[in-house]
């Protein structure tokens, strides 16, 4: 197609009236250029769209795929002009972005649409673009980390046993006393509408007797403290209008509430049978494990620390623009990996969340798009030797035969997931090796 397409003139701002709030800052990575199509263009691309149609559409008094191309233009000549145009934008788009060279960070979009019929068409588009970032001189950056960050803790036995034995509790039934601080009790609970006498469905819960255990039902710790199996109550409770559980906001539930059985958490013993379900044969086996598994934990800390410094300094060595675009993207993609409901207080509650959910994201990808930089500048890459060795330790680490972990990541996805954590893995020791780290 022949088409034209001539730069967008950017109109200066005019001056705020005193006392006015200052124009929301333009966006320094966004691009503006324009598209165009003549009407014979369109026209033709109306034509060939047409021709497709006739060979699929269904009209009355005509058989499927039998109806004349000059009736599909009559009968739909504003939907076909339409999706010419819909269609042409797209493609002139990306090819001016394509001839252009420009590293989009986002999806181009339509500002402004200049139908004009007999004369064609014209398109104002904007599309968001990729940061230039400037990387520092790695070998001159230097990191401060506290010793004692980097140091930990030393490995208590007796300690680590107890973790052990409190992460393997196990419920056991009891009879003969009340409700104590740290039982599970099992409820039979029955909720109404204490204005329209509405009932929800009886079901059994659980509920963890701890003070800080937050409960759908307000007081509910309190009002189970020192009750028997079999007894039962009720709590009557005023809902917020922003109560968590929606159906019960801005009402008056009463909660019928029986306690069906009452269950303490007892640690194991440290004995045979334990310590054959952790798959040990002996004591000094467990604690040899122990041992070696704390000391991993260490390393695996002392490493977290001394990234994390290290990419505090790059963060605060190399400034650039953030690209909306991919700040929204972050911030959706960790909303839709909580799986908490978002209950806030007030607006000022939410509008905090939404500063530090978006503050969150905003580092994220300058970091990313820091160590996207690095890899690129030093040209760092992840080959088949690296995917061998990382094959081998994955195979030992399991426990399993090396082939099935071939097998595994042998689904496309699932390999360019790996090479991915891999390459991360490049980059970041790469960093580290350059920057110094010292300890204060």
């Amino acid at each position: 197609m022949n088409h034209e397409n001539q730069e967008a003139e950017n109109k200066p701002a005019s001056a705020a009236p005193a006392g006015a709030e200052p124009p929301p800052q333009e966006n320094p990575l966004l691009r503006r250029f324009q598209v165009a199509m003549g009407q014979e263009e369109i026209a033709h691309e109306i034509d060939r769209l047409a021709e497709e149609y006739s060979h699929t559409l269904k009209m009355p008094g005509f058989r499927q795929g039998k109806v004349p191309v000059d009736v599909v233009k009559k009968v739909h000549q504003q939907a076909l002009r339409e999706e010419v145009i819909q269609q042409a934008v797209g493609k002139l788009a990306f090819a001016r972005i394509e001839k252009d060279k420009l590293a989009i960070a986002g999806e181009p979009y339509v500002e402004k649409m200049d139908d004009r019929g007999s004369e064609g068409f014209q398109a104002d588009i904007a599309v968001e673009v990729l940061p230039e970032v400037e990387l520092p001189v790695l070998e001159e950056l230097k990191v401060e980390i506290p010793a004692a960050v980097l140091k930990g803790e030393a490995f208590d036995e007796a300690k680590q046993i107890e973790h052990v034995l409190d992460a393997n509790k196990r419920s056991l039934p009891v009879s003969g006393r009340a409700v104590e601080e740290n039982d599970l009790v099992l409820l039979l609970e029955q909720s109404t509408d204490a204005a329209s006498r509405k009932k929800w469905p009886r079901q059994e819960t659980y509920f963890m007797m701890n003070k800080e255990n937050p409960s759908e039902i307000p007081g509910l710790f309190d009002a189970l403290l020192g009750k028997k199996a079999g007894e039962k109550l009720t709590i009557q409770n005023d809902y917020p209008a922003n109560a968590g559980k929606k159906a019960w906001a801005g009402k008056k539930i009463e909660h019928q509430l029986e306690i069906k059985a009452l269950y303490e958490l007892k640690k194991p013993e440290l004995d045979g049978d334990f310590l054959k379900s952790l798959g040990v044969k002996s004591a000094e086996e467990f604690k040899a494990k122990l041992k070696e598994e704390y000391q991993h934990h260490q390393e695996h800390h002392r490493d977290e620390a001394l990234m994390e410094g290290i990419y505090e300094k790059l963060l605060a060595s190399a400034s650039f623009p953030v690209p909306r675009s991919l700040q929204e993207q972050e911030v959706a993609r960790r909303l839709s990996q909580n799986r908490q409901p978002l209950n806030f207080k007030d607006d000022g509650d939410k509008a905090r969340f939404k500063e530090m959910i978006f503050a969150q994201a905003e580092k994220s990808i300058r970091l990313s798009l820091i160590l996207d930089k690095v890899r690129e500048k030093y040209q760092i890459t992840v080959d088949d030797a690296d995917l061998e060795k990382e094959y081998a330790h994955l195979a030992k680490h399991h426990a399993l035969p090396e082939k099935e972990i071939r097998k595994y990541y042998g689904e496309p996805k699932k390999a360019e997931e790996l090479k991915d954590h891999l390459l991360h893995d490049k980059v970041s020791a790469f960093i580290r090796e350059k920057i110094k780290v010292n300890e204060v």
